[in-house]
């Protein structure tokens, strides 16, 4: 069973924000969340709320959903860095000034589940409400567990979504993405913006001179080729930061010598390798960017340490 994309949202921060205006130059919370309720959130639970209120159609002040379509609904994120910041502040403040300096307001910010259990709070999502923690590939995990719900029958709708406040110091960026995915419905259909036919994940082993294993290459290869057998013109990206590049470049070549053995074809024969600027967010930023073509794609976002996850899509109107 495929399912549907109706709806995204996300907020970014650009590449050219100075670290220290971050959350003060790019994102207004007040302009996505009201003048109040918001004080004491993180950062990353504020990007959080503003992308999936997008993607559901939704304002910050709208009721939180009830009776069935609340049961139906659930949320799950993915995320890197959400409470990173919190935790640093809050041990800086435990060894110079000590447990009575924490404001009480503050301790929810502790928990890595906070943003996503803050969205499920905020829209009455009352199936479930998920967090995953993988470093990089984490976004897309959300969107696979979601496919994994979706067609179990524990929600009618999932927000598969991803949040993440860069450490300082590092080449990321801060931001959120979120996605609607809906099970299969022809009223749902005539607005999707795509449809969803696949995601997994995998790990590639490292063989005994510490390169990764040509066998799990060549076998994540055909496992993702799978997801789209024999479609021809697919677009093909792999995401991930830039020391993982050379790592993107062998699954690229693994997917598409599978592609081409199952019978498909690639629009581009070489593929394309996006850097990852925005941690755990920045498969579903792609993702998001892959669905407006309307072309079937395939996706994978990665990380250096060798996981992996691909997510298969085209447009609604394709057979």
């Amino acid at each position: 069973m495929n399912v549907w994309l109706t709806g995204t949202g996300a907020v970014a921060e650009g590449p050219t924000a100075p670290a220290d205006v971050r959350d003060a130059a790019w994102f207004d919370p007040a302009e996505h969340l009201g003048r109040r309720g918001w004080k004491y959130y993180s950062p990353a639970t504020r990007y959080l709320l503003a992308a999936g209120h997008r993607a559901l159609g939704r304002r910050h002040d709208d009721p939180p959903l009830t009776g069935p379509p609340s049961l139906r609904l659930g949320v799950v994120t993915g995320t890197q860095y959400a409470i990173a910041h919190a935790h640093r502040r809050m041990d800086d403040t435990l060894r110079t000034e000590g447990v009575r300096a924490i404001s009480p307001a503050e301790v929810p910010a502790f928990s890595m589940s906070t943003p996503g259990s803050q969205l499920a709070i905020s829209t009455g999502a009352r199936a479930f409400s998920v967090t995953l923690t993988n470093p990089v590939t984490a976004g897309l995990e959300a969107v696979q567990f979601a496919l994994t719900a979706l067609r179990t029958g524990r929600a009618d709708r999932v927000v598969a979504a991803a949040t993440d406040q860069a450490p300082d110091g590092e080449r990321q960026h801060d931001g959120a993405a979120a996605l609607v995915l809906s099970a299969p419905d022809p009223a749902v259909r005539a607005g999707a913006i795509a449809e969803i036919t696949g995601g997994l994940s995998r790990f590639l082993v490292r063989d005994a001179d510490g390169g990764r294993e040509p066998a799990a290459l060549a076998s994540a290869g055909r496992r993702i080729a799978a997801l789209a057998a024999g479609t021809q013109g697919l677009r093909l990206v792999v995401s991930g930061p830039a020391g993982a590049a050379p790592l993107g470049a062998a699954v690229r070549e693994a997917v598409a010598t599978a592609v081409a053995g199952a019978g498909g074809s690639l629009c581009d024969p070489a593929g394309t390798f996006a850097e990852a600027r925005h941690c755990t967010v920045s498969g579903m930023l792609e993702l998001i960017a892959l669905a407006r073509t309307g072309d079937p794609a395939l996706l994978v976002s990665l990380s250096g340490s060798g996981h992996l996850t691909a997510v298969a899509l085209r447009g609604p109107a394709q057979p």
